[in-house]
């Protein structure tokens, strides 16, 4: 995977070197810091770290491995001076105890930007034989989902806005760090142990998307969402093919289930 990344990014390289200033991208990111404030600043950081990972061995290769994965824990996390949730629409709410917000997590927001500068160069495209992995992804979640709660469906548009969010902001930023930083790390780490990462990362996601949850049915669904998305990666190597997995869990999560789950 090193080696074929490595050389899409070769042929992108050779391609713009003579028109592109390296150092053009991480100065647009840098722009970030007009909406988004202090955290704004994180942008090209993730940029130059990424670039360092794809570009570079041994000990700076870990090093920049480390250093994105603090970085987008910091942002991701909204621990800088400023960081904060941006309301676009109202929230939707229902007698049901649906509740579903329009509004933007201004330090997921630096890390997709980040992601989409860098991931738009990689040339990662959909295949056809992707479509069933995808697909599984998506729907063994979703029907577990059904399973376990009393559908509760639901459309708006404050809905539509959230999803979009979801897939623009949420889905590109966590799938960049559980993905594209986390599991390829794991795996590069462990060798021919590479397997060893499905648990590792699906234990860190279901802990972070809320395994503390006193409600059982909960964390089963996070569980066998976690599974999904880790076995996907190992499957495919393919980072929007994991963006697509996330967000079509998480849209049919909106329409059809429980938002938020319960506990």
């Amino acid at each position: 995977m090193q080696n074929e990344v490595a050389e899409l990014e070769k042929n992108g390289d050779q391609a713009t070197s003579s028109r592109v200033s390296p150092w053009a991208a991480p100065l647009l990111l840098s722009l970030c810091v007009i909406p988004f404030g202090w955290s704004g600043l994180i942008a090209p950081l993730i940029w130059i770290f990424l670039r360092l990972i794809e570009s570079t061995g041994g000990w700076l290769r870990a090093l920049s491995f480390l250093s994105v994965t603090l970085l987008m824990l910091v942002s991701g996390l909204n621990m800088l001076p400023g960081s904060e949730r941006i309301q676009v629409l109202p929230a939707y709410s229902d007698s049901s105890g649906n509740l579903i917000y329009a509004s933007i997590n201004s330090g997921k927001a630096v890390i997709a930007i980040a992601l989409l500068a860098f991931m738009l160069r990689m040339k990662q495209t959909f295949r056809l034989t992707d479509l069933p992995f995808l697909l599984l992804a998506i729907l063994t979640p979703v029907v577990f989902g059904l399973f376990l709660y009393t559908p509760s469906l639901k459309l708006s548009g404050t809905i539509a806005i959230a999803a979009i969010i979801n897939l623009l902001i949420v889905c590109i930023s966590e799938e960049g760090f559980f993905r594209w930083i986390l599991q390829r790390g794991t795996e590069q780490l462990l060798g021919q142990w590479r397997w060893l990462s499905i648990p590792i990362v699906a234990t860190v996601f279901v802990l972070v998307h809320g395994g503390w949850s006193t409600d059982l049915s909960a964390v089963i669904l996070l569980v066998v969402a976690s599974i999904c998305y880790a076995l996907l990666w190992s499957l495919r190597q393919n980072f929007w093919i994991c963006v697509m997995a996330h967000w079509g869990v998480n849209l049919l999560h909106m329409l059809l289930l429980p938002y938020p789950l319960p506990g």
